[in-house]
């Protein structure tokens, strides 16, 4: 006999819960080697098959986890900056709530960056990537809107400007984490800097001209020039 299936509403529910279930292992247990499909289904009190209907593997699971991580990474800055309208104060506080967040739960701050061995599963999920996109896009926006004002120089453009500040704070979360701040300077002091630094730089920027041209990625991830 077939086995039912739910309305995309209840599935789309359930799929979430079985994430929320799935970030608490991972969380809790160490990471990706104290997950796994049978842990997950005693956590949530499900049989073991259950995962499986939303999940084909573990790396489709962790992929789909990876992009819950982004989402909350988004949504840690974009709190920050609510109400918030001066271009470099924005900056300042998305580097201060993606750093804070990255050392409040370390481990689902590199979940964002773990490499898995099946490298086409990450690259065929488009809930990932959208995560990805949406994520860097806080930032990408802040820029460009400071551009739009003048409040930010426009030598540079926002995508790059974007990469750099992602650069940036992700050097300081690593560094942080690490305990590698032992030379007189903390993250008080070096997010400030930071944000200076990128504006110094954005101001003085003049791109080389390869980097003028526009690129597309093909559907294998690599990159050509547009046409």
């Amino acid at each position: 006999m077939p086995r039912k299936r739910f309305p995309e509403d209840v599935r789309a529910r359930k799929r979430g819960e079985i994430l929320d279930g799935a970030m608490a292992v991972f969380e809790r247990d160490g990471g990706l080697k104290g997950l796994s499909f049978r842990k997950l289904a005693a956590e949530m009190q499900l049989s073991y098959s259950a995962p499986y209907r939303y999940f084909a593997d573990k790396n489709e699971l962790v992929n789909a986890l990876r992009a819950r991580a982004y989402r909350w990474i988004e949504r840690e800055m974009l709190d920050a900056i609510d109400g918030v309208a001066a271009p470099e104060k924005r900056l300042e506080l998305l580097a201060a709530a993606y750093i804070r967040s990255g050392m409040r739960r370390p481990q689902r701050y590199a979940l964002m960056f773990f490499n898995l061995n099946d490298a086409d599963v990450a690259r065929r999920s488009l809930e990932l990537k959208a995560a990805k996109r949406d994520a860097l896009d806080v930032c990408t926006r802040t820029i460009a809107a400071g551009q739009a004002s003048g409040d930010l120089p426009q030598t540079m453009d926002p995508l790059t400007a974007a990469h750099l500040f992602w650069i940036g704070a992700h050097g300081l979360v690593s560094l942080q984490v690490a305990g590698q701040f032992v030379m007189g300077r903390s993250i008080e002091i070096l997010v400030p800097a930071l944000i200076g630094t990128l504006r110094v730089g954005m101001e003085h920027y003049k791109a080389p001209q390869a980097q003028n041209e526009t690129q597309e990625e093909n559907p294998d991830g690599r990159r050509r020039p547009a046409s």
